[in-house]
């Protein structure tokens, strides 16, 4: 796929096939009311790299992205990214937030990655919280920007290993706005011991867990530190029993990523805009 930094034209015309196969990646074009490409996995791999919304003249309007951040008994966290370059949004900025959604959506996984020294700057913060509570497990997250400040507060349920829609628990907290908000709500920080803001200079300094002691049962907190648009990651988990560890990774750059970046270094990172979902691709 090429796209022109200019003109902001899509053209199918690579390397990769347009037909799905279990031994390769392929592009995929659908031409439902919302034309979209996308960039998958191997076939029956659930992989999507990114997935592209069409305007009538073929140029970009949007890309989405959905990245596996952690996997657990209570499902899965992503990471989702959403970038306009539409004319219609004038340069909105990237939406970006951190939520449990369900295991069999088109996502990436994340690689292995040594200590990063020179990531380039700090685009985003999430702390993740990850309770014993019905329906099994309760899932919140949160995301701040680089400075600290929430953007997105989630809190969702997980049973049997996945997600459950909110719709399915809700009268478990008929107090709780279940799913994902885009306004501060202080009961629900409080709540669930969530920071207004987070400390990031002196998180930087030294590590803690800056969650605080709720009357819930905690299963693990986890502080994610997104670097360059969450194409790294830095992971620090704390356990009940008190250890710590600290894990690195990195999500693949595409031909697609390179070819658009620098547009996306011109776009704000993160921002109050509700997160749209990645568009439902089926890999077949």
């Amino acid at each position: 796929m090429r796209v022109d930094p200019v003109t902001l034209k899509a053209e199918l015309d690579g390397l990769l096939p347009l037909w799905p196969s279990p031994d390769h990646e392929f592009y995929q074009r659908s031409n439902s009311y919302t034309p979209t490409i996308a960039h998958l996995g191997p076939d029956g791999s659930y992989i999507a790299y990114n997935v592209f919304e069409v305007n009538p003249d073929g140029t970009l309007s949007t890309r989405s992205k959905s990245q596996i951040l952690m996997h657990g008994p209570y499902g899965t966290v992503f990471a989702q990214s959403k970038y306009y370059y539409g004319k219609q949004y004038n340069h909105q900025r990237t939406d970006f937030g951190v939520t449990l959604y369900f295991n069999e959506g088109g996502h990436e996984h994340a690689q292995p990655a040594r200590m990063l020294d020179q990531v380039g700057a700090l685009s985003a913060i999430s702390l993740v919280r990850v309770f014993k509570a019905p329906p099994e497990f309760l899932v919140v997250c949160a995301t701040y920007d680089a400075d600290g400040h929430m953007l997105v507060l989630g809190v969702n349920g997980s049973e049997n290993g996945n997600w459950v829609h909110p719709s399915e628990i809700r009268t478990l907290y008929p107090d709780f706005d279940l799913g994902t908000s885009y306004a501060d709500s202080p009961l629900m920080r409080e709540h669930f011991g969530l920071p207004e803001t987070f400390p990031i200079a002196d998180y930087l300094k030294s590590p803690q867990n800056e969650a605080q002691k709720v009357a819930l049962s905690i299963y693990s907190d986890t502080i994610n530190l997104h670097y360059q648009r969450n194409r790294y990651v830095r992971q620090d988990t704390f356990r009940v029993d008190g250890s710590h560890t600290t894990d690195f990774f990195k999500y693949m750059i595409t031909p697609e990523d390179r070819q658009l970046e620098p547009i996306d270094d011109r776009i704000k990172f993160g921002s109050h805009n509700p997160i749209a979902q990645t568009p439902s691709v089926n890999p077949r």
